[in-house]
């Protein structure tokens, strides 16, 4: 009984996540095509060039939030100590208030305009989005979904506003859109959203704390257990950036925001199936996780992701027709679409399923050290390609294989360990790319995305044929028993 509680617990909250993450989406698709055509290319390129590095922007709390999302995980908000977390909190925001000014001193000083603009932006941004993330963190941790949902529910509201708003002046006025506006909004969102969780937070924030003196060797602790999962998740977001990262430095603005474009319709997926992981981490630490369990649980998940984001591939088809349409600026970008899409089945499985486990069993150092493998395997790929063919393309197809390398590194550690069945899944994987890259050799999206959709039902049933017939049967027996 009181695991089917808790079973129906967990779903309610990746429920409540995913509602909020498919405003989220929905926000995303609106940025995602309205800013692009509104903008221009150029602009375009030098907004994506600020995103690229928002996404480093986390090691820079210096592994503290991630020790305590370790150390707290699990733990309701009542059990947390309140003098204590004021000293976290407040250490925390001065710490990154020094960064800001560092880094908008070192813009102004050393770099052109357009990235002395993008990096100062860049320096508030990271004050601001790393202290709701801290705040996100502890909404994590304590199993408080609502306020995370309803946060992420208004962030997306806010930002949908803005990007209509804009895309009406463009549309109606005349207003010509720079990237700077938009650039300057989403900072603006960002600290507004820190400072509602400052509110929503404050019994841990203001009011009488531990002094420094107390409070510094929980800093240390923190540290040393959170770093090892600041520098893997850090290895994770360069090797899933590495290629764009090339492209930026070597490539023209015009040329990198057409690659980064692409990216951008592979986020609006990622965004969707990520609430998964936001509820898993907590509810898997407060479960059991022996050798039994782990066996059982990992090539369960394991599956359950792959399927969900090889069936979502389909949104390929319809993408491809409205770029084509909408944006014919664009229309290059396609092409990398279609190489890295079905990477993301691959990095989904590593960040929402695998890397949860290796938190789970605190191997973040095991995690860390083969991600930083793959990263300078990633690194040699990328230069390889690009001194023999100097193409962007090249660039994304070593990412895939890189990515490849990646998950058979990472899911050793289980096979090894845990004797965790690997082959079925692996081979599923590999064939569901083969179909996809060969599908879309066709350029008739219609016929195409047809052929798409009747294979990935095919290969499903071929690989899951006893779990689908006992499911079929239970449900005729059911309907069976209730007509009786």
């Amino acid at each position: 009984m009181e695991e089917t509680r808790s079973n129906k617990k967990t779903l309610f909250d990746i429920l409540k996540v995913v509602i909020s993450n498919l405003f989220k989406v929905l926000s995303g698709v609106l940025v995602g095509f309205l800013l692009p055509k509104i903008v221009g290319v150029e602009d375009y390129g030098y907004y994506k060039t600020f995103t690229l590095y928002t996404t480093y922007i986390g090691i820079l709390h210096l592994g503290i939030v991630d020790g305590i999302y370790l150390k707290f995980g699990g733990k309701s908000y009542g059990e947390l100590e309140e003098g204590k977390f004021r000293f976290y909190s407040r250490f925390l925001f001065y710490l990154h208030l020094i960064m800001a000014i560092l880094i908008s001193l070192i813009a102004l000083l050393l770099l052109p305009n357009e990235l002395k603009f993008i990096f100062i932006c860049l320096a508030i941004y990271m004050v601001g989005n790393n202290m709701y993330s801290y705040y996100q963190m502890i909404s994590q941790i304590t199993s408080r979904f609502n306020e995370y949902s309803i946060r992420t529910i208004i962030q997306s509201v806010l930002t949908t506003i803005a990007i209509v708003v804009l895309a009406l002046l463009y549309r109606f006025v005349g207003v010509t859109i720079s990237y700077r506006v938009y650039t300057l909004i989403s900072v603006a969102i960002v600290s507004l959203l820190f400072v509602w969780y400052l509110f929503t937070y404050r019994k841990i924030t203001f009011g009488s704390s531990i002094t420094f003196k107390q409070g510094k060797s929980d800093i240390v602790e923190f540290m040393k257990l959170g770093i090892p999962l600041t520098i893997a998740n850090l290895c994770t977001t360069l090797i899933l950036t590495l290629d764009r990262q090339f492209v930026n430095i070597i490539f023209d603005t015009k040329t990198y925001a057409v690659y980064a474009f692409a990216y951008n319709m592979l986020t609006l997926v990622t965004t969707a199936i990520s609430a998964i992981s936001v509820v898993l981490y907590p509810t898997m630490k407060r479960s059991d996780n022996d050798n039994k369990n782990i066996k059982l649980n990992f090539p369960k998940l394991r599956s359950i992701i792959l399927t969900l984001v090889f069936g979502v591939l389909v949104i390929y088809f319809p993408l491809c027709l409205f770029i084509e349409a909408f944006l014919p600026n664009y229309i290059d970008s396609l092409v990398i679409f279609r190489v890295i899409f079905p990477g993301l089945a691959i990095s989904s499985t590593v960040t929402i399923v695998i890397h949860n486990f290796y938190k789970i069993l605190n191997k973040n150092f095991n995690f860390f050290i083969k991600s930083l493998i793959v990263l300078v395997v990633s690194i040699i790929a990328n230069a390889i390609v690009y001194l023999i063919f100097q193409t962007t393309i090249s660039i994304s197809m070593a990412s895939i294989f890189t990515m490849i390398f990646w998950y058979i590194l990472v899911e050793s550690y289980f096979i090894k360990n845990y004797h965790v069945p690997w082959i079925k899944n692996f081979i599923y994987m590999l064939m569901m790319m083969v179909v996809f890259y060969a599908i879309t050799e066709i350029n008739n999206y219609y016929i195409s995305g047809t052929l798409y959709l009747t294979s990935f039902i095919i290969i499903n049933y071929g690989f899951n044929f006893k779990i689908i017939n006992q499911k079929i049967k239970r449900l005729i027996n059911k309907r069976n028993t209730s007509k009786n």
